[in-house]
């Protein structure tokens, strides 16, 4: 059953988002993009509120502006990502997120991120970076979206296109984690696919990504996620055909 991750920005929202018992808590600035990294401060705090009482992530920005330095001294992370934005023609882009990778705080594991629209974020192809994942040994890999004015996840990829993405990241045992905007709607499409996380922020905040967490919306949430009955539907039925 697929499990739900929360973006936080501090750790007011992170208290929020652990009593409404989210299975994920990860750490972000929305203001400073799809991947904004927070402070690394923000980052330690929200570690030291949870106190191992579920896992927490962070995003560390684009690959592009990464300071492995920054980060290095956070102690109790489980997950780090980073994005690869203006990286399609960057011909040291995979070599160049390994050194990346070995800058990471000690014991956090890495998650490739590939976007859906890797037009827009001139990034590299998807295929190309869940191929790099494997190769780097990542744990998990994100789907996401890089421009949050352009619709869901499922605006960008049919269905079908998930479901293929999906059982390559289960072949190359890689955690699949889902997101890009993704709405209620969105995420009963998607559901089927059993992805091993489904990623929010937006949808969890009343005002949109930018505004702070709301406790009725999180809680809908992780009804929806957690207490998903699933009846056969179309999105299941090409669940089955690409898995």
């Amino acid at each position: 059953m697929p499990k739900l991750l929360v973006s936080v920005r501090d750790a007011q929202e992170a208290r929020l988002a652990l009593a409404a018992g989210v299975d994920l808590i990860d750490v972000k600035e929305p203001l400073r993009g799809s991947l904004g990294a927070a402070d690394a401060h923000v980052i330690d705090e929200v570690i030291g509120l949870v106190a191992g009482r579920t896992p927490v992530s962070a995003a560390f920005g684009e690959l592009a502006d990464f300071s492995g330095a920054a980060f290095r001294g956070i102690a109790g992370l489980s997950f780090f990502k980073i994005g690869l934005a203006g990286c399609a023609r960057r011909q040291t882009w995979a070599r160049d997120l390994a050194a990346a990778i070995g800058c990471a705080p000690t014991g956090a594991l890495p998650v490739a991120v590939a976007y859906a629209d890797w037009q827009t974020a001139h990034a590299p192809l998807p295929d190309e970076v869940l191929a790099c994942a494997a190769e780097l040994g990542c744990r998990a890999l994100l789907v996401d979206t890089f421009s949050k004015h352009d619709g869901a996840l499922t605006n960008h990829w049919p269905i079908a296109q998930i479901a293929r993405f999906a059982r390559a990241a289960r072949d190359a045992r890689l955690l699949l984690v889902l997101a890009g905007s993704l709405d209620a709607d969105s995420i009963r499409q998607v559901l089927p696919l059993q992805p091993d996380y489904i990623a929010v922020r937006g949808a969890a905040c009343r005002g949109g990504r930018s505004a702070s967490l709301d406790a009725a919306r999180l809680r809908h949430l992780i009804d929806l996620v957690k207490g998903q009955t699933a009846a056969p539907t179309a999105a299941a039925e090409c669940g089955r055909k690409f898995a």
